[in-house]
């Protein structure tokens, strides 16, 4: 079944555009937060760009003639440019790679449930990502990919160099290789540098689990040209960025706010989201009044702001209960210290179950054909969008909402020691 997308006008800074927005099957199933399929971003780039206008003339009007335009005649059109860009390139090569930018599950008991498989790349800790065949397409249209999902060098600068060589696939490599020295007593190579990385990338993970630092924030104000666009590589998720004097902003794609002319843009200024808001087209902020009443309608008023403020929100989070939110009244500092012995509880439990679920993913990736793995290569359930979650399964929900609670809190407190990487999510 192909996949379709609706278009939306827009005004930015007195030019009018056309822009993609969400599948909506996708949208309603995973909430207007939904991580956006880099296929989107990538169009949405070549759509705005003023600098990439002429070569991606065909595209824009593609867009401009259709209210609904499809996955297919998405990827026709990209292929030509891709062709046009560089003829050395199959077409064939092409029509087989641009898909993956952009496709979905439906589950057997309902078809109509849809979920994005995200594209695979493997962002390093310093600000790049390892190179590949996906990395390869993003540069053939000379659109950007960046993330912000980097230890600082500065705050610690010994924590820097265990870390900043992993990207995140290797790093969970190392992190197999620990628990196995740790509880199988099994004989590595090196095994003290292994156990002693390990335990750096797991305080830099469990604080930087939406794959955005403070540091990194920076690091994309400063690596972006002003008035210039890219592909954000966050959450598993990829995002139409934008920056405007000075500062950094996501297009918004939710069909939520098909309608409403005055949504364009949601500011990135903080990791937490607590000081992001929606702005319209030319950068003024965006009604409040307006902005609630097309937000999800909910019955407590807590939850509404909490939705606004941030695009990145675990909605599971708020479930977790009214007493923990009473409870934010009590002694910060003995709430951090309290906060920190569950944190090391919890990520003990998490990296038993982490390393048995990642041995299982090796042991399957040597069965014939790839054993239960889908025919996208290296990609198995493991690796997508529960990956961060040391379940494999996703059923332990409740542990990684209280996990994030109180390194959110922690982060507000301020009076922690600040570590390597800056960031608590």
């Amino acid at each position: 079944m192909d996949i379709l997308f609706n278009t939306k006008k827009v005004s930015i800074n007195g030019y009018e555009y056309t822009i993609l927005l969400h599948n909506e099957a996708v949208e309603q199933n995973n909430g207007n937060d939904a991580a956006s399929c880099a296929l989107l971003a990538l169009c949405n780039v070549l759509l705005l760009s003023p600098g990439l206008a002429n070569m991606a003339r065909n595209l824009i009007t593609l867009i401009n003639s259709k209210q609904q335009v499809s996955k297919s005649d998405l990827v026709q059109t990209l292929s030509y440019i891709g062709v046009q860009q560089n003829n050395t390139i199959n077409i064939n090569q092409l029509l087989q790679t641009l898909p993956n930018l952009c496709y979905h599950t439906e589950t057997t008991s309902n078809p109509n449930f849809q979920q994005w498989e995200t594209l695979t790349i493997d962002p390093v800790f310093n600000g790049s990502f390892k190179d590949g065949m996906n990395m390869s397409i993003f540069r053939l249209y000379n659109v950007g990919l960046i993330h912000g999902w980097i230890i600082s060098p500065e705050l610690d600068p010994i924590a820097y160099d265990h870390v900043s060589k992993y990207s995140y696939e290797n790093a969970q490599r190392v992190l197999v290789q620990s628990y196995d020295i740790n509880k199988n007593n099994i004989q590595i190579a090196n095994a003290d540098a292994i156990l002693q990385d390990a335990n750096y990338l797991k305080s830099f993970l469990a604080r930087s689990a939406t794959q955005l630092t403070d540091y990194g924030l920076n690091h994309l104000k400063e690596i972006m040209v002003e008035k210039s666009f890219a592909v954000l590589y966050r959450n598993d998720g990829y995002f139409t960025l934008h920056k405007n004097n000075g500062e950094l902003y996501i297009l918004v794609v939710d069909n939520s706010y098909t309608d409403s002319n005055d949504i364009v843009w949601k500011s990135l200024k903080s990791v937490s989201g607590n000081q992001d808001s929606y702005y319209t087209g030319n950068f003024i902020p965006a009604s409040i009044e307006r902005t609630v009443t097309q937000a999800t309608t909910t019955s407590n008023p807590m939850q509404v702001d909490h939705t606004i403020s941030n695009p990145f929100h675990d909605k599971n989070e708020d479930n977790i209960g009214d007493n923990q939110v009473h409870q934010q009244g009590d002694d910060p500092q003995q709430q951090l210290q309290d906060d920190e012995l569950l944190a090391r509880r919890l990520q003990e439990q998490e990296d038993e179950e982490y390393a048995a679920a990642l041995r299982n993913t090796y042991r399957t990736d040597r069965l014939p054909n790839n054993g239960n793995r889908n025919e996208r290569g290296r990609q198995s359930k493991f690796d997508r969008a529960d990956r961060y979650n040391p379940d494999p399964m996703n059923k332990n929900k409740e542990k990684k909402k209280l996990k994030n609670k109180l390194f959110s809190r922690k982060n507000k407190s301020g009076n922690g020691k600040k570590s390597s990487d800056c960031t608590i999510m």
